[in-house]
C-alpha cells in the first residue's frame, strides 16, 4: 500500500491523463508523416523533366544483328552490295579510347501522359544540373493521351529513317527514284482548297516557266529553297487518274530557311536500290536523322570513316541532305559526354542554346547539311577536327 502527503499530486493519475494526449500525438505525427509521403510520392506536379539520356552507337549491334542492317544489289556494279562489318560491341556500350564510334542521342522525358512526375522527383530533377524543368501545358496540351504522344514519336523516327536513307544514298551518288504524294495544305497556305489528299506531284513549274519533273524525293525541298516567298507556282498533279494544273503562291519560310515553301505536306515512297533495316526498339523522334545517313555511309563505303574517334551528334535529315534543329541539345551533349563521346556534331540552328553549356572535353562542331557532317567525320578522323566551325 502507498501512501501520500495531502495536495501532492498522484504520478499513476498524471501518466494517465497524458497518455491518450501522447498517443494523439504519435498518430498526428504518423497522420502528418503519411499525407507528406502521399504528397511527395503520388499527388502529379504540373512539370515536365527532361534529362540525359542514353545514346547508342549505329554502328554497333543490338542483339547480335547490326543496328544498321543492309541487303540487295549496288546499282554501280551490278554486284551484292559490300559492306564494312558492324562493330560487335553492344549499340549501348560506351565508347573505349580507339574505338571510332557514331553515336546517336536522346533525351530522357518524365512527366508526360501516363508518367506524371510527383513532388519528390521534382525536387530530384530541381537539384540535377543537368536537367530541364518546363510547366506540364507549355509541352502537351490539354487531353494528350500517352498513345497519341507514342503513335507520335513512332512516326517521326520512322520518317527520320526514310529521310535518311534517301539522304545517304543520294549523297553517294546513288539514284533514289520515289513517287511524292500531296497529303493535304496547311493552315492558312496558298494551297488550301487548291490541293487535295492523294494528289501525286508529277511536276513543279517556277514563274520562269521552266518545269522540274518531280522524279526523286529531293527534287521539291530543294527547288523551293531557291524560290522568294510569294512566286506564282504551277504543279502538275495526277488526281483520280486525270492529270491536271494548279496554280497558287508560295509561302514565306522560317526565319532560319532559305527560300519559300509551297505550304502542302508531302509523303514520299522512294524506290530504294537496297533493303535498309534499324534494328532499334524503345526510341521514338526524328533527331536521329543525320546520325543515321552518317552510319549508312560509313557501312556502304570502305574503312572505318571515324578514324578510330568516338563521334555523338543529333539533327533531322531532309530528303534533300539539309540538317534541321532539334529539342534538349544540353541534355543530349551531357549524354554523349557520359558515354565517352569525344566529338559532337551539332546543328546549326541550334547553336544559341550550345554556347556556354558544353561539357568539359567535349568538341562541338556546327554543321547544315550531310555534305558538311561527313566533311566534319572526316577532318576529325584526319586529326584536324580543330579547324571545323564550332557553335560561337
Amino acid at each position: 500500500m502507498t501512501s501520500r502527503i495531502d495536495g501532492e499530486p498522484d504520478l499513476h493519475e498524471e501518466a494517465d491523463r497524458e497518455s491518450p494526449m501522447r498517443r494523439w500525438r504519435i498518430i498526428t505525427a504518423f497522420l502528418a508523416m503519411l499525407a507528406m509521403a502521399v504528397i511527395l510520392l503520388w499527388v502529379p506536379v504540373p512539370f515536365v523533366v527532361s534529362s540525359p539520356g542514353p545514346t547508342f552507337n549505329v554502328l554497333g549491334s543490338a542483339n547480335g544483328e547490326p543496328m544498321i542492317a543492309i541487303e540487295g544489289t549496288d546499282p554501280t556494279t551490278g554486284e551484292e552490295v559490300q559492306l564494312d562489318d558492324a562493330q560487335s560491341a553492344s549499340v549501348t556500350a560506351k565508347a573505349k579510347p580507339g574505338q571510332g564510334q557514331l553515336r546517336m542521342v536522346t533525351v530522357s522525358e518524365s512527366g508526360g501522359p501516363g508518367n506524371r512526375l510527383n513532388f519528390a522527383q521534382l525536387l530530384m530533377a530541381y537539384f540535377d544540373s543537368h536537367s530541364k524543368i518546363v510547366d506540364y501545358e507549355s509541352v502537351y496540351p490539354s487531353g494528350t493521351t500517352y498513345n497519341e504522344i507514342s503513335d507520335a514519336q513512332s512516326a517521326m523516327m520512322r520518317n527520320s529513317q526514310t529521310t535518311s536513307q534517301v539522304a545517304a544514298l543520294e549523297y553517294l551518288g546513288w539514284d533514289v527514284p520515289a513517287t511524292v504524294t500531296i497529303e493535304g495544305a496547311t493552315e492558312g497556305s496558298n494551297a488550301d482548297g487548291i490541293v487535295q489528299q492523294g494528289d501525286i506531284l508529277q511536276a513543279i513549274t517556277t514563274p520562269d516557266g521552266t518545269r522540274h519533273e518531280i522524279t526523286h524525293a529531293s527534287l521539291p525541298f530543294t527547288l523551293m529553297r531557291t524560290v522568294p516567298a510569294g512566286s506564282h507556282m504551277t504543279l502538275t498533279i495526277e488526281r483520280d487518274g486525270v492529270v491536271r494544273d494548279v496554280s497558287f503562291d508560295s509561302i514565306a519560310a522560317s526565319a532560319t530557311e532559305s527560300g519559300s515553301k509551297l505550304g502542302i505536306y508531302l509523303s514520299v515512297t522512294p524506290e530504294l536500290p537496297v533493303d535498309i533495316s534499324f534494328n532499334l526498339d524503345g526510341v521514338g523522334g526524328p533527331s536521329a536523322g543525320m546520325m543515321f545517313s552518317l552510319g549508312i555511309i560509313d557501312r556502304l563505303t570502305p574503312g572505318d570513316m571515324t578514324g578510330g574517334n568516338a563521334i555523338a551528334g543529333t539533327g533531322t535529315m531532309s530528303f534533300d541532305g539539309q540538317v534541321g534543329p532539334i529539342g534538349g541539345i544540353q541534355q543530349k551533349m551531357w549524354g554523349a559526354h557520359d558515354d565517352g563521346a569525344q566529338w559532337f556534331l551539332a546543328p546549326s540552328d541550334n547553336c544559341s542554346e550550345v554556347v556556354g553549356h558544353v561539357p568539359d572535353g567535349l568538341r562541338v562542331v556546327k554543321v547544315s547539311n550531310l555534305s558538311e557532317a561527313a566533311t566534319a567525320v572526316a577532318t576529325i578522323a584526319e586529326g584536324n577536327g580543330a579547324t571545323l566551325p564550332t557553335c560561337q
